[in-house]
């Protein structure tokens, strides 16, 4: 768990700092009791997902199921809704789906904050905090000591127990458990491993990239095992790990070892996000049989500009006030002073416009060329604003218009865009690159401009992500599930804006519990992602229906059966002739709109949000995300989406492929659409369903009725 705040600089010990200040700040313990039932009015407040009624909430924490309820454990702040004062607040379900708000589990003190952890449920007794006829709930945490202890800033793994079920919770007498003097150890994931008779952990060393791995006999006392890492995204912190087995297509004599990492920054849609490594794991060590070669796959192609020899005909337009900044009188030599390290860039320079620091704005133009070549590749990195007026932005101009525009992901490993200007060919252009921020990663990185016959591809592609999304963080998984299902669940945001988000008095989300399976895709195992079934107790008789529906050039508007803000859609579409096609969700007559698009030539789906409603609170908000999406056998794109007032879930090609948003448009903005541009297309099959909210008709059989209000 991590707090992320200011420039490139505050990437790791604000964290630490945040934790330090807040704490000094406040001179008794927070509160422990949860709030009441939430203003379920609000257009932006969750039917479908978990929130607490009021505060801050970001990593899902120890997710456990005992005793025939479901355990959200998640990090919060009894206080406010900024993110400080980081407790565990708690929240309990009979099914996944209809949650109930607790009082918070384990509170900070000025000594101690309260980081991401897990619960274990100690049947044998193990740690000696429970009876063989009441085994108790072990938690498993990262304590992060503050002023006045001697060890501020410290990070270790300490214990908390509870013999109740989890309603109260005591700290363990002898804390911490692990502690080897990290400022940036933590997120301690523990399960048992039945080959060995003996718990795992395993936690991280976040500014390394490493996951160390320890056993323990008593979850008191642990021992090293091994490290994992640094291998796959290594662009930002690494955090909240965990580690589970699978069985490969459902043949239980077949299976693999997952391990998921979630990472702040430099994530595959920028920000956080969370990528998986497959392998095997033996007790000891983890080995991932998905880990590609390092460096980027250089497409070839005419290199247009590397910046090895100066600007050269490119004309800069550095600030006045800023005195050489942003770009300077010469391309970079790589890292700049006060820059984090720049990597992914190809030869010894590059466009930096760092210099300066972030404040200083500019531009840069190339000469004119004429585009002759289907595809311009570009090396692009930085800050990941890319809409007008504050951007970081790679443009390409045709006539005065930008047709093409990319940006970078907040980190400072340069990656793979690639342009399709096939419409293009034959067309004078030129690359102007902006820098028109001075806040946090207010700066653009450009290498290897290339005109080539084929994409290239991104190096961050060509790792295993959990959700291309903007918005699926910190995702960790229930232990002791009854019917063996591996169930995951995220946080539904991103740290580049989360603490900006238009909602009060509550700020976070959880996203919806995925049930997650290893199945062969293209020779190797993936994982697949999937609503759990239990979802089906929100649902209301099908509204709409339509099959073999083929769609012209526009966009056509389902009947008001169809419209909602709480709803399910599965869509089956046949490319024909158009340039792309797809859903418009949350649309409105106004201009509101999320958009999810197919892109048959590129074979490329996106979740388009930049007219999804309230847009303006932060420069990185507006975006779109995609991800590589195949046709089917059968030459077909299938979405099972799922809205609500505040998110858009897109679960691709059976839950292979999966984007995560949130959105925060009008109320009134309930509209749904099909639509194609350039051609046609043909809708096989449509349906549309409405969901009711969790908090209509609560079931209670078999389920404690006491404690805090449903809220959501």
């Amino acid at each position: 768990m991590l707090r992320r705040r200011g420039g490139p600089l505050a990437l790791v010990a604000t964290a630490v700092v945040a934790v330090a200040l807040s704490l000094a700040a406040i001179a008794a313990g927070g509160a422990t009791a949860a709030a009441g039932s939430p203003d379920t009015d609000h257009p932006h407040r969750p039917q479908l997902h978990y929130t607490p009624a009021q505060n801050w909430m970001n990593d899902p924490n120890g997710l456990v199921y005992h005793d025939g309820v479901y355990h959200l454990f998640y990090q919060y702040n009894p206080q406010g809704n900024s993110w400080g004062n980081m407790s565990w607040g708690h929240a309990t379900s009979p099914d996944l789906i209809h949650w109930t708000e607790r009082p918070v589990a384990i509170p900070y003190s000025p000594e101690e904050a309260i980081f991401s952890g897990s619960v274990v449920v100690d049947t044998a007794n193990t740690s000696g905090l429970g009876s063989p006829g009441n085994p108790a709930m072990v938690a498993v945490y990262t304590s992060v000591y503050g002023p006045g202890t001697g060890r501020e800033g410290i990070q270790a793994q300490s214990l908390a127990y509870s013999t109740d079920g989890g309603d109260t919770w005591t700290k363990y007498q002898n804390n911490p458990v692990l502690d080897i003097g990290e400022r940036e150890f933590r997120d301690p994931k523990v399960f048992w491993y039945e080959p060995g008779g003996y718990w795992v952990m395993a936690a991280v060393l976040a500014d390394s990239r490493v996951v160390k791995f320890y056993r323990s006999g008593d979850l008191k006392s642990w021992t090293w095992l091994s490290d994992f890492g640094p291998h796959g995204a290594t662009g930002g912190l690494w955090e909240v790990p965990d580690l589970f087995e699978l069985p490969v297509d459902g043949n239980p004599a077949n299976t693999k070892w997952v391990l998921t990492v979630n990472m702040n920054t430099g994530s595959v849609a920028g920000g956080s996000g969370g990528q998986y490594f497959v392998g095997e794991f033996d007790g000891t060590t983890f080995t991932a049989e998905n880990v590609p070669p390092p460096g980027p796959e250089v497409p070839p192609g005419v290199v247009f500009a590397d910046f090895e020899n100066g600007y050269g005909a490119w004309t800069v337009r550095n600030d006045p006030a800023g005195g050489d900044g942003p770009f300077g009188t010469a391309p970079a030599a790589g890292t700049l002073p006060g820059q984090q390290t720049v990597s992914g860039h190809l030869g010894g320079h590059l466009l930096n416009s760092f210099v300066g620091g972030d404040a200083p704005q500019g531009t840069a133009s190339s000469p004119e060329f004429t585009i002759g070549e289907p595809y311009i590749n570009l090396l692009v990195g930085g800050g990941a604003h890319r809409t007008p007026p504050a951007e970081t932005s790679v443009n390409l101009i045709v006539d005065g218009q930008r047709v093409r525009t990319a940006s970078g992901r907040d980190s400072e490993r340069l990656d793979w865009v690639a342009w399709d200007v096939r419409d293009l060919i034959g067309r004078r252009a030129r690359i102007e690159v902006r820098d028109l921020v001075s806040g946090g990663w207010g700066h653009i990185l450009l290498d290897q401009v290339t005109f080539s016959l084929e994409p290239a591809r991104s190096e961050l592609e060509r790792y295993d992500w959990l959700d291309h999304g903007r918005d699926y963080y910190a995702a960790v998984s229930f232990n002791h599930v009854p019917d063996g299902r591996r169930i995951m669940l995220g946080w539904m945001s991103n740290w580049d804006y989360a603490g900006a988000v238009p909602t009060d008095p509550w700020r976070g989300t959880m996203s919806l519990p995925r049930e997650v399976t290893l199945a062969t895709v293209d020779g190797r195992p993936r994982l697949v992602q999937r609503p759990v079934r239990e979802l089906a107790r929100l649902y209301e008789p099908i509204s709409y229906q339509r099959a073999d529906w083929r769609i012209g050039a526009g966009t056509w508007t389902l009947p008001a059966r169809a419209q909602g803000t709480l709803l399910e859609i599965e869509a089956t579409f046949r490319p024909e002739t158009a340039r792309e096609f797809g859903l418009v969700v949350r649309g409105s007559s106004t201009g509101q709109r999320t958009v999810i698009r197919y892109d048959p030539a590129a074979q490329r789906l996106s979740l388009d949000r930049t007219a999804s409603g309230d847009v303006g609170f932060h420069p990185s908000f507006p975006s779109i995300s995609s991800a590589t999406l195949r046709p089917d056998a059968n030459g077909e794109v299938t979405l099972r989406v799922v809205v609500d007032r505040a998110s858009v879930e897109v679960f691709a090609d059976g839950g292979r492929t999966v984007l995560t948003d949130i959105v925060f448009p009008d109320l009134s903005s309930d509209d749904v659409a099909v639509y194609a541009t350039g051609g046609r297309a043909v809708v096989e099959h449509l349906s549309v369903r409405p969901l009711r909210g969790y908090r209509d008709g609560h079931p209670t059989a078999g389920y404690p009725t006491t404690g805090y209000p449903v809220t959501g």
